[in-house]
C-alpha cells in the first residue's frame, strides 16, 4: 500500500530535510559558480586565440596566393614560382611552410613543391572559380599527423591570355600544436583552480556561518532558568543581526510569559490556599466532636460557598487560557448595546441600592459582537465600579456610536481610583491594588484581565484613566467588523 508524503506550505524542502551542512552546501554552490566563471573565461580566451590564429593563417594563405599570382601573371614564367616554392619548402625558420603547385587547365602538373604530391595530391583540391578568386580555405589532416590549410585559384596570363591553375597549401601543424598546448595548460589551470575554488569557498562559507554557530551555542545555553540571556554578536552580518533581534524579541515575550506564569501560579496558590484552609478547618472542627444537624448544615453551606469560589476561579482561569491560546469559540451578532447594558444594570441594581449608588446610562450603539461576552465585560467593570465606590457614589455608562457598527462604551465611577504607578499592572492576572484589598476580601483579581481578553477576541481595545481618590473611567472600543452575524472566531 503506497503512501503519499504531503509537505505543508512553508515546510523545509526534502533537500534540507536530509540534514545537509549549510557550510558544505555553500562551499559546493560557490565552488561550482566560481569554476563555471573561470571555465567561461578560459573558453573565451581559447576560442579567441583559435579564431585569431585562424585569421592569421587565412591572411598568410591569401598573401602567398597573391605573391604567386603576381609572379605568374606579370612575368608569364614559372621560374620565379619555382624559386618561391623551393624557398618555402626548404626554409625551416618560417612560422609555417607553404607548398605550391602549378597545373595546366587539363590537369597536367607544370611544377610543384617537392613532397607535395604525397601530402596533398592534386585531386583533393577543389576546382578553381572561373572568376579567378581563391576558393574557400580547407583543412586536411595527413597520415603523419600534419595539418594542412589549402586552396586553389585560376590565373590568367596578361600577355598570352593562357590560364594556369595554382594550388597553394600551408603547413599549420605548429599552430595546431600551439592550440593543443594551450588547451593542456587550460585544463591544468582549471583543475588547480577548481581545487582552489573549493578551498577558498570552504573558508568563506566557514567564516560566513561562524555567527550561526555562535548563535546556536548561545541559544543552547538558554533555558527556563536563564531567560534573561540575550543573543548579541560583534561583526555579524545585517541579516543575522536582524535574526538575533527577532529572537531577542521572542525571548522577551517568553520571559514575560514565564514571569506571568510564575506570578499567576504563585497568586493562584495564594488564592486557593484561603478557601482550602477554610474547608479543611471547618471539616476538622465538624469532626472534632458530635455536631447537631443545624451545625453540620452550616458547615456544609460554608463549604459549598468556598467550593463555589474555587469553581468560579477555575472557570475564569480556563477562560483566560482558552482566550489567549485562540481556542475560544465566539459567536458574533448584531447587538443593541443599550439593551445589553440595561440588562446588566438591572442585575446589579439591588446591590447598588443597598450601597446607595446611583446608575446613569447615556447614548446608544449598535455593534457586531458576542452578546454573552459583551455582557460579561460590562458586568466585570460595573462590579468593580460598585465594589470600590463609597456609599452614595455614582456609576455612569456612556455609549457612543462611531463609524458603522463600531463604537465605544465608557464606565465611570466615583470610587477610590488607582494610584498612578499601578495602572499598568491592573491587567495582570490576580493583581490587586494593595490599598483596596480590604474593600473586596474575596476578590480574585481576574476581572480586568478577563475584560482585556474579551476585547482582544473582538480585536478591540480597553483603556483606563484614573485619578487616585476621585474615580476611574474604563473605555471599551469595538472596531467595525466585516464578519456576518453568527460568524465564528
Amino acid at each position: 500500500m503506497s503512501s503519499v508524503n504531503h509537505t505543508a506550505p512553508g515546510a523545509p524542502s526534502a533537500f534540507y530535510r536530509r540534514h545537509w551542512s549549510l557550510t558544505l552546501w555553500l562551499t559546493l554552490c560557490n565552488s561550482i559558480s566560481a569554476f563555471l566563471l573561470i571555465s567561461l573565461i578560459a573558453a573565451f580566451l581559447y576560442f579567441g586565440l583559435a579564431a585569431q590564429l585562424k585569421e592569421q593563417n587565412h591572411i598568410f594563405l591569401l598573401d602567398e596566393v597573391e605573391t604567386v599570382e603576381n609572379l605568374i601573371r606579370v612575368q608569364e614564367s614559372v621560374a620565379p614560382v619555382v624559386a618561391e616554392a623551393s624557398r618555402g619548402h626548404a626554409s625551416s625558420v618560417r612560422y609555417v611552410k607553404h607548398y605550391i603547385r602549378v597545373l595546366e587547365p587539363n590537369g597536367a602538373v607544370i611544377l610543384e613543391t617537392p613532397g607535395m604530391r604525397e601530402l596533398l595530391p592534386a585531386h583533393v583540391f577543389q576546382a578553381p572559380a572561373t572568376s579567378g578568386d581563391p576558393g574557400v580555405d580547407r583543412t586536411r589532416y595527413t597520415a603523419d599527423g600534419r595539418v594542412m590549410l589549402y586552396t586553389s585559384y585560376l590565373v590568367k596570363l596578361t600577355k598570352s591570355g593562357r590560364q594556369r591553375i595554382v594550388q597553394v597549401a600551408l603547413d599549420v601543424t605548429n599552430v595546431e600544436e600551439i592550440l593543443v598546448g594551450y588547451r593542456q595548460k587550460i585544463y591544468l589551470a582549471l583543475s588547480i583552480g577548481f581545487l582552489l575554488c573549493i578551498a577558498v569557498s570552504f573558508a568563506i562559507a566557514r567564516r560566513g556561518t561562524r555567527p550561526l554557530r555562535e548563535m546556536t551555542d548561545i541559544v543552547r545555553r538558554i533555558t527556563a532558568t536563564n531567560l534573561e540571556e540575550r543573543i548579541s554578536g560583534k561583526g555579524w552580518p545585517r541579516e543575522l543581526n536582524n535574526l538575533a533581534d527577532a529572537m531577542n524579541l521572542m525571548l522577551n515575550r517568553l520571559e514575560d510569559s514565564f514571569t506571568r506564569l510564575y506570578n499567576s501560579a504563585t497568586n493562584l496558590s495564594h488564592k486557593m490556599r484561603t478557601p482550602l484552609t477554610i474547608l479543611k478547618g471547618e471539616a476538622e472542627v465538624a469532626l472534632s466532636r458530635d455536631r447537631s444537624n443545624e451545625e453540620l448544615q452550616d458547615v456544609i453551606a460554608s463549604s459549598l460557598e468556598e467550593v463555589t469560589r474555587l469553581s468560579r476561579l477555575g472557570e475564569s482561569i480556563l477562560f483566560l487560557a482558552n482566550a489567549e491560546m485562540g481556542k475560544f469559540r465566539m459567536e458574533r451578532s448584531l447587538i443593541d448595546c443599550r439593551e445589553e447594558v440595561e440588562q446588566v444594570i438591572e442585575y446589579y441594581w439591588p446591590f447598588a441600592e443597598d450601597r446607595g449608588i446611583t446608575f446613569t446610562c447615556e447614548g446608544s450603539a449598535l455593534l457586531m459582537a458576542d452578546a454573552a461576552l459583551f455582557r460579561k465585560t460590562v458586568a466585570a467593570l460595573i462590579s468593580n465600579g460598585l465594589t470600590y465606590n463609597p456609599h452614595g457614589g455614582t456609576v455612569g455608562l456612556a455609549l457612543r456610536q462611531k463609524d458603522e457598527l463600531s463604537g465605544e462604551i465608557s464606565i465611570t465611577d466615583s470610587g477610590c481610583g488607582i494610584p498612578p504607578g499601578e495602572v499598568v499592572k491592573i491587567f495582570d492576572r490576580f493583581y490587586r491594588v494593595y490599598a483596596t484589598r480590604h474593600m473586596d476580601p474575596h476578590g480574585t483579581g481576574l476581572g480586568l484581565p478577563i475584560a482585556k481578553a474579551i476585547m482582544d477576541l473582538h480585536e478591540g481595545s480597553i483603556a483606563v484613566e484614573s485619578v487616585h481618590g476621585k474615580g476611574t473611567t474604563v473605555t471599551l472600543s469595538f472596531p467595525a467588523l466585516s464578519a456576518a452575524p453568527n460568524s465564528c472566531c
